[in-house]
């Protein structure tokens, strides 16, 4: 069944990239959109940063160990990977402020 859905969604998907007068129909279709715009998570990735002690598993800290525990293999991997990206994304705009500071002075 999940294999039917994910192929419908791939062939929709396409006929949007062939015939673009399609994107208006699907105006209801509901999509998750994860934020980035975490301040909580912003800020721990900031103290891993700036940490003077070589932190060895960051993402141990930055993952909700009880959310964890709640979820089945596929959602524990997909947060591992969500955590993964937001945290490369933080860490580079870290170091890039940090970069712009020091170049400023």
């Amino acid at each position: 069944m999940k294999n039917d859905i994910l192929k419908t969604l791939a062939m929709k998907a396409k006929n949007r990239m062939i015939n673009k007068n399609l994107r208006n129909t699907y105006n209801g279709a509901n999509i998750k959109i994860i934020s980035t715009n975490d301040q909580s998570f912003y800020d721990k990735v900031k103290e891993i940063v700036n940490n003077e002690e070589y932190v060895v598993n960051p993402l141990k800290r930055l993952m909700d160990q009880e959310k964890m525990l709640k979820m089945d293999s596929r959602a524990k991997e997909r947060y591992l990977l969500e955590t993964i990206d937001k945290y490369q994304k933080f860490k580079a705009m870290i170091e890039n402020e940090q970069k712009s500071i020091y170049n400023a002075q």
